[in-house]
């Protein structure tokens, strides 16, 4: 059987383009259209690694009506995407993301969720051991819900490791912080999150976090990609003419980034594919996804 990279996505949500001509506070707004998709940082992973061709199991908690409708709505454009993890009664979050001609497009507004109890999480630990001897790798990625621990992401990578299973992580915050300390094998930062996190400048940080794993995906905007290891440093940028929506883009990214450690490329190539399908992800409506014929436009170029 052809094992799965298992994507956890623990706070999935309804995404959701909101079209707004303008905003006046104290008044009623009308959204003159909007379009909704499957959405939260692992829904995003799991649905650009499906593009790539790689089987993909993705774990998440799923409240609600809206819970069952981000699994239908994802499996409408990936069928064979499988779902595992905890249901919960509460309904998943949306999230909003503002199109305006003025100064409040692109603003997103977050929703939080459901709160969980001790024995959801359990539960959601259950689920994903059980199924780790089909996965060859596991990706973790985006917020949890209200009432989880903040050493959930520690916890798997540390199940994940007693199996002898590579991880990637994709956090901010005290996630980020106690999953460090079990060493993850790839880190996915952008110049922000990596240099708040260190406090220290950004050069300086990108040598502090090889302390904590064995590759890191650092972002920088336009400047592109930065794959740093311990036999080096691998830059790659892809470029676009026109961007659709960059909402997605470090998802996409770190999903190029674990195609390519699957697949055992090496470094350089991990990096441009990596790369390519970050600024895949910026040529294509869908919020979160990429065409994998725009993957391959772009790696050509870069050749």
């Amino acid at each position: 059987m052809k094992k799965r990279v298992l994507v956890v996505c623990p706070n999935p949500a309804i995404d959701i383009y909101a079209y707004i001509d303008h905003f006046n506070v104290g008044i009623p707004n009308r959204i003159t259209k909007e379009k909704k998709y499957p959405g939260g940082k692992g829904l995003h992973v799991g649905m650009a690694l499906s593009e790539l061709g790689i089987e993909v199991t993705i774990a998440g908690f799923w409240g609600g009506e809206s819970g069952q409708w981000i699994k239908k709505s994802c499996n409408e454009y990936y069928p064979n995407i499988q779902f595992i993890g905890t249901e919960l009664e509460q309904w998943s979050r949306s999230c909003y993301t503002f199109k305006s001609e003025g100064n409040f497009d692109d603003t997103e507004i977050l929703g939080t969720g459901p709160e969980i109890q001790k024995q959801d999480f359990q539960a959601f630990i259950e689920s994903i051991e059980s199924h780790l001897p089909s996965t060859v790798m596991v990706v973790l990625s985006g917020s949890w819900p209200k009432g989880s621990p903040e050493n959930g992401y520690a916890e798997i990578i540390r199940i994940a490791q007693q199996a002898n299973i590579k991880s990637m992580l994709d956090c901010t915050g005290k996630q980020l912080e106690n999953a460090l300390m079990n060493r993850p094998y790839a880190v996915h930062l952008n110049r922000k999150e990596i240099t708040d996190f260190y406090q220290c400048d950004f050069d300086k940080a990108k040598q502090q976090i090889l302390q904590s794993c064995e590759l890191a995906a650092i972002t920088d905007g336009a400047k592109g990609l930065s794959l740093l290891t311990s036999q080096g440093t691998y830059h790659s940028l892809a470029k676009i003419d026109k961007v659709l929506s960059t909402i997605g883009a470090g998802d996409c990214l770190t999903a190029g980034v674990v195609a390519g450690i699957v697949e055992k490329l090496d470094p350089q190539s991990i990096a441009n594919l990596g790369a390519a399908c970050g600024a895949a992800n910026c040529k294509r409506e869908d919020l979160g996804m990429l065409y994998i014929s725009e993957v391959k436009a772009l790696l050509y170029m870069m050749v």
